[in-house]
């Protein structure tokens, strides 16, 4: 009886994953941050470090800085893959170099948080993966028509097959539940 009701129980649960919402049972989190946190210098300097994907410093990359769809600042790394670019405010926003781009949120000096970076570095040239992507063209990067933004740090294989099918899944799971209980139930009529 006990083991009939856990079924049932089952059943019902991996049937409310196909209706409710993606993580809809979740815990509330907090809001998360659009970028990371960079301390400007004094008279509003960023400093940064474009390399590529292999952490080689790229000489004389343009880097664009983008303060909602305005460009405010066009600079140039020297040969060190280092850029400053000056006269910039508090706020938000997009670094763009090399066919690399990173928002941040930058803060006025003196005024950033305790943990605020002191500069920025963008990574570019391919995608730096951590883990295997068997979604990935070979050979390159993740590219978006691959169903990934670039960079997107993996999920291919299985588990990003899952990921991206998750009524399926729990289509799959209802019925490897649902099924035995019918034919239990019809064992138990006849």
């Amino acid at each position: 009886m006990q083991i009939r009701f856990i079924q049932h129980a089952a059943a019902v649960v991996a049937c409310l994953g196909l209706v409710l919402p993606q993580n809809a049972l979740a815990a509330p989190t907090a809001p998360q941050a659009a970028g990371k946190d960079v301390a400007l210098r004094d008279g509003g300097v960023l400093v940064g470090q474009v390399v590529d994907a292999q952490g080689a410093p790229l000489a004389h990359a343009v880097v664009s800085l983008f303060y909602g769809a305005d460009e405010v600042v066009r600079t140039k790394t020297d040969k060190r893959g280092v850029f400053a670019a000056k006269g910039l405010r508090g706020g938000e926003y997009r670094v763009v170099a090399g066919g690399g781009q990173v928002t941040y949120r930058l803060w006025a000096a003196k005024t950033a948080p305790p943990a605020a970076s002191q500069g920025v570095l963008i990574v570019t040239g391919g995608a730096v993966i951590s883990g295997q992507c068997s979604s990935c063209p070979p050979g390159g990067g993740c590219q978006p028509g691959y169903g990934y933004p670039p960079g997107h740090g993996g999920g291919g294989g299985i588990v990003g097959w899952i990921k991206n099918h998750p009524l399926i899944v729990a289509s799959g799971v209802a019925a490897a539940i649902a099924i035995p209980l019918a034919v239990a139930d019809d064992d138990d009529a006849s």
